[in-house]
């Protein structure tokens, strides 16, 4: 792969998952007939400051395996890293706006095991494993080189 496109493949690849993400809340919200954020007193913005949050958590997985090394292991510690950022920033953003610091915990209690955070961060997993196949790397994990 050329060397230009190996530095701009990152960022390519983390618009895409956003717009994966978005269409995939989309989705489920059509399948499920329910709200990303069903709390009506959630404001406008925390669906989408959870939804920036996990895309700059997955833009800084992809960069960190713009150098190589296993996609594998890097695919699941993206997608335990996409699920805590969004259900932090969830968290932190409705306590703030309920203007009680228990909010954390019981926004991220209810929405931990939801599908419109679990399903997007499957998906960053899915995004690292694709990007190291366009980067020509191969995502079989080996126990050693042969060079």
């Amino acid at each position: 792969m050329a060397a230009g496109t190996e530095r701009i493949l990152p960022v390519l690849m983390a618009v895409v998952y956003g717009a994966a993400l978005i269409a995939t809340w989309g989705f489920t919200s059509l399948a499920l007939d329910a709200d990303v954020i069903s709390e009506k007193d959630a404001g406008p913005l925390l669906g989408p400051a959870m939804a920036a949050g996990a895309i700059v958590a997955t833009l800084a997985w992809l960069m960190r395996q713009r150098k190589g090394g296993r996609p594998w292991g890097a695919s699941v510690l993206a997608t335990a890293s996409v699920w805590f950022v969004m259900v932090a920033v969830g968290g932190i953003g409705y306590a703030v706006t309920r203007g009680e610091p228990a909010w954390v915990l019981l926004f991220a209690a209810r929405y931990a095991p939801s599908p419109f955070v679990l399903l997007p961060a499957v998906l960053a997993g899915v995004v690292i494993v694709v990007a190291a196949v366009l980067a020509g790397r191969s995502p079989q994990a080996r126990s050693f080189d042969r060079r």
